[in-house]
């Protein structure tokens, strides 16, 4: 009995998903741009198919946000479920490899001296890691796309609220981002795996991006048509997926003591980390981060989370940093 109690726990803590980039350098996905766009642009046509038949009178404004919003605002939305259980798209880490074998290499993993504990462990941690999958050459986890349209969308929403009470433009963008710190200090982070992911509130802030393009004269934007609203162009995830939705360049802070998974992070993290050194300066490694470097352009949010990291408001990552810890 004393053993299910995690267990039921753990099955109600669906939201705690954090990636684990490292497990996925010896098994690089194929890049899956065009079978995501496909999908994405289904969904968006499904969300102005509904738009159309029920809110056709509706402004572009509150188009744009029905779009975000027929994604899911839960977590582990619908999309980013049937990814998970999808044989059509190339991720790391597979269930075809064997659960006690899968998670191994995990720089969350911890030495156990009992049995019963690691296959606890086992279980735990393939509840929280997501697969990893390959986006234009970005590496990023599941859990993005349902950061990009689900917390995009509150982002959006915030932002439209808050632009009726102020009159900065930037006031009210922050106040979105708020929003975003507030899940990862609390119920999205820290109290549910004890990661806060810097990686997780830039894919917030791109969802957020493409909502605002939509009524914007972009290279893919809504028109009203006779036939209602359309989308004029297609969409691409490539416009919005960027280095810093990767954990490896754009570095998480982990908490140490309790969270929901029974698992504390910083120990674990900072043992494993070195356990990569050779990895990270393998040739291939190396030219990812390359890559990385020549095309990352530091959003507004990535900005600003900065300065919030330097005046002591948020937690300084660079500890975790795979750069730092292998040039010691």
């Amino acid at each position: 009995m004393k053993y299910l109690l995690p267990i039921f726990i753990l099955n109600f803590v669906v939201f705690a998903g954090e990636v684990d980039q490292y497990l996925a350098w010896n098994h690089l996905p194929n890049d899956e741009s065009h079978y995501l766009n496909k999908l994405f642009n289904a969904e968006i046509q499904s969300a102005l198919d509904d738009i159309n038949k029920n809110h056709s009178d509706c402004s572009c404004e509150e188009a744009a946000g029905k779009v975000l919003k027929h994604f899911g605002i839960g977590l582990n939305t619908p999309l980013e479920k049937m990814l998970k259980d999808s044989q059509e798209i190339d991720k790391y880490p597979t269930n075809q490899i064997h659960i006690s074998e899968r998670y191994k290499r995990s720089i969350f993993r911890r030495n156990l001296p009992f049995e019963k504990g690691e296959k606890f462990q086992d279980y735990s941690l393939n509840i929280q890691i997501d697969e990893v999958v390959n986006i234009g050459g970005i590496y990023i986890g599941l859990d993005k796309l349902t950061h990009f349209t689900a917390s995009g969308y509150l982002y959006y929403k915030i932002y439209m609220l808050a632009l009726e009470q102020l009159d900065s433009e930037e006031a009210a963008k922050r106040m979105a981002i708020s929003m975003g710190i507030y899940g990862e200090k609390n119920i999205l982070g820290k109290i549910p795996s004890g990661v806060f992911s810097f990686a997780d509130l830039e894919s917030n802030y791109q969802g957020f991006q493409f909502a605002l393009s939509l009524c914007k004269s972009d290279s893919t934007y809504l028109k009203r048509s006779g036939k209602g609203w359309e989308l004029e162009g297609v969409f691409d995830l490539r416009n919005y997926v960027n280095p810093f939705w990767d954990e490896f360049f754009n570095t998480s802070y982990y908490y140490d003591g309790f969270n929901l998974t029974l698992m504390p992070k910083s120990e674990a993290v900072l043992q494993n980390i070195p356990h990569y050194c050779l990895k990270f300066q393998s040739k291939r490694i190396q030219g990812i981060f390359e890559f990385y470097n020549r095309v990352a352009d530091p959003s507004y949010s990535v900005k600003y989370l900065r300065q919030l990291i330097e005046k002591g408001e948020l937690p300084d990552p660079s500890s975790f940093d795979i750069r730092t810890i292998c040039n010691e």
